[in-house]
């Protein structure tokens, strides 16, 4: 019976091992990354790795009025984005007014506070002369001119699993 019971116990302990390594080699999270997808050409543009906290800063100019547009987001727990402020130079033509957030103007831009839209992932027709710049945490990272004028693009934190895929951020 001791044998028997030393087989069994053997078989689950190599079953367990055997699903550990599966797990850990193609399904546990390893990290998150922000991704630019083209919708259209089906491909990624820009990945850079993303963690909860991280600052994004996407910088507009207004199609009409030609002044420059921020918006200010906050990646959450949960892979979302959390809209902070929107600061922008001027007020009409588009540009929310009437919003009940604190307003505030500095520096020649009319800042809009504590907003607190969440968007689950953004999606974009660029325009080659309007949209400018994506900043994550201060530091520019993709200039939106370098793409075709309206490219259908899709922006999300993609998890990325397991640590044999190559698939790691």
């Amino acid at each position: 019976m001791c044998k028997r019971f030393r087989g069994i116990f053997l078989a689950v302990i190599a079953a367990a091992a055997a699903g550990a390594f599966v797990w850990l080699a193609f399904f546990a999270p390893t990290g998150r990354v922000f991704q630019l997808y083209d919708r259209v050409r089906e491909t990624v543009v820009f990945s850079a790795p993303i963690e909860t906290g991280d600052k994004l800063r996407l910088e507009i100019e207004h199609s009409f009025e030609h002044i420059p547009w921020y918006e200010f987001y906050t990646v959450r727990d949960d892979g979302q984005f959390n809209l902070d402020a929107i600061a922008v130079a001027g007020y009409g033509a588009g540009i929310p007014a009437e919003m009940d957030v604190p307003t505030r103007i500095e520096d020649g831009l009319v800042w809009m506070e504590n907003i607190n839209s969440v968007f689950p992932y953004f999606t974009w027709i660029t325009s080659a002369t309007y949209m400018k710049g994506l900043q994550i945490n201060g530091k520019e990272v993709f200039d939106f001119r370098s793409l075709p004028d309206a490219s259908r693009i899709k922006g999300e934190i993609i998890t990325k699993r397991g640590y044999l895929t190559g698939d790691r951020p």
